[in-house]
């Protein structure tokens, strides 16, 4: 396994200088070192390059980048310490969860045993939100459902990056029409799930169009308040982004 010191860095987030001024600059300098970290730049167990190397790289004041380091040690990346140096802690130790996190292994790429874990927890979590909500929904809550799926109809298939935006939208809004508070704090997680499963899948516009009907009968069976209907509709729904994934045919380290 290639050393930190010596591995050559590539691709846009990697190799950026960081630009701007106070919190933008730490925000940036945290993004290409968590995305570094991520990538397998600086594999776990090993040690970030000198505080010196990285400010030079970065282009970044040391306070930047210390606040940087601390805020990816907070998050299970990194730990910090005295005259040893700044250690990359194992994958396993990472707050996955976090939205930020999420956010940062969508920039790189989310490997497919953790792509296939969301798939599991969504078969878990949101056959349950759907059914909660054909029978909690209030009319303004339906209406967001609709204007969501109705997006999804109007951006197939021109506009596929649009239309994965309406489906988290989508998602998003049956958990939140549960009315289960914490159903209804997880849509960063269902919102990675989605993305990721599109950026796995070559076939993105077939794989819409396969759905697009099973997306409807959901909205209809919360429509009608069918709990069980809306359960079972999105069980077969999340099944087909499940095929899609196993046959995607490359995948992000």
């Amino acid at each position: 396994m290639a050393g930190a010191d010596t591995l050559a860095l590539s691709g846009p987030v990697l190799t950026m200088r960081v630009a701007g001024n106070g919190s933008a600059v730490r925000d940036r300098a945290t993004l290409v070192l968590a995305t570094r970290i991520i990538a397998g730049a600086y594999p776990p167990e090993t040690l970030l390059p000198t505080e010196s190397r990285l400010v030079a790289e970065l282009g970044v004041s040391r306070t930047a980048l210390r606040e940087a380091v601390r805020t990816l040690a907070a998050k299970g990346f990194l730990e910090a310490k005295q005259r040893v140096g700044t250690r990359v802690r194992p994958t396993h130790e990472w707050h996955r969860l976090d939205p930020d996190v999420l956010g940062w292994m969508s920039e790189v790429g989310l490997d497919l045993d953790f792509v296939t874990g969301l798939i599991e927890f969504r078969l878990v979590v949101e056959p349950a939100a759907a059914a909660l909500a054909a029978e909690r929904a209030s009319a303004n809550e339906l209406a967001l459902i609709e204007t969501a799926y109705l997006g999804m109809v109007r951006h197939l298939p021109n506009d596929i990056e649009a239309c994965v935006q309406a489906d988290v939208a989508f998602h998003t809004a049956i958990l939140k029409a549960s009315r289960n508070p914490v159903f209804a704090n997880l849509g960063n997680i269902i919102s990675a799930a989605l993305h990721s499963a599109f950026r796995l899948t070559t076939s993105a516009s077939r794989s819409y169009a396969r759905t697009l009907d099973a997306h409807g009968e959901v909205l209809e069976a919360i429509r009608m308040r069918d709990p069980e209907t809306a359960r079972s509709q999105m069980q077969f729904l999340i099944g087909i982004a499940a095929e899609d994934v196993r046959s995607a045919p490359v995948l992000s380290a």
